[in-house]
């Protein structure tokens, strides 16, 4: 039988989460929606100030409204947060300068603020816990451009993947989980698991998403 990948399911606590956004009302409804998933045990709210940044307190997640606060000011919070092993789930909006801006970041995952309900961020952190990177098709397409546009005359050599890690790769392309690819080629999410953490190591990538650009660039998914 698979185990699940919610921690809850397996008697661990729940989440601590941390919200950083500078607008009341955008504070106020992200830590009520936040506080009542069963997913979240703790959430605390404040405003980006690196001042106030509560770096004696642990965090399992970091949630940071960026079309609110305002990327550029992030890098520090953000990237330290990432070398504490946090994950971290930016609301973004939709312009072009916010969508290249934020892919800048270290991220685990993202969604559109206006979008966001309490259902989406249940859903988001849910994916997260078990390595997914959830992501609006308006950023997915952003990027997929720019790596279409960055493709160079001559295939880039080097990278050497199996038929199954080719066969991975086309599917996490596609933006499938990793439980849809387990049913797809037939195999266990352990599986799955084992063959996309290889993908990404021979890319040298850090998340799927950004696989799957590398991939569209040197030119691997059209050899499948």
């Amino acid at each position: 039988m698979e185990q699940s990948g919610n921690p809850l399911e397996q008697g661990q606590p729940g989440l601590t989460v941390l919200v950083l956004a500078d607008n009341e009302v955008t504070r106020r409804g992200l830590h009520d929606m936040l506080g009542s998933l069963d997913l979240v045990a703790e959430v605390h709210a404040v405003v980006a100030d690196l001042e106030r940044f509560p770096a004696g307190r642990s965090f399992d997640v970091l949630v940071v409204a960026c079309e609110d606060v305002g990327v550029g000011s992030l890098d520090g919070v953000v990237e330290a947060a990432h070398r504490r092993g946090v994950r971290i789930l930016h609301l973004i909006g939709r312009g072009g300068a916010c969508l290249d801006a934020v892919t800048r970041l270290p991220s685990n995952g993202f969604l559109i603020q206006d979008e966001v309900t309490r259902e989406a961020l249940g859903q988001a952190l849910g994916r997260m816990l078990v390595g997914e990177v959830p992501m609006p098709a308006v950023l997915a397409n952003r990027l997929l451009e720019r790596a279409r546009g960055a493709v160079s005359p001559e295939r880039v050599e080097g990278v050497r993947l199996t038929p199954r890690e080719r066969e991975t790769l086309v599917l996490l392309a596609e933006g499938l989980s990793n439980k849809q690819i387990a049913r797809r080629m037939l195999i266990s999410q352990h599986g799955v698991k084992r063959l996309v953490a290889s993908v990404l190591l021979k890319l040298n990538c850090s998340n799927r998403t950004l696989a799957a650009a590398v991939a569209i660039k040197q030119g691997l998914l059209e050899e499948v």
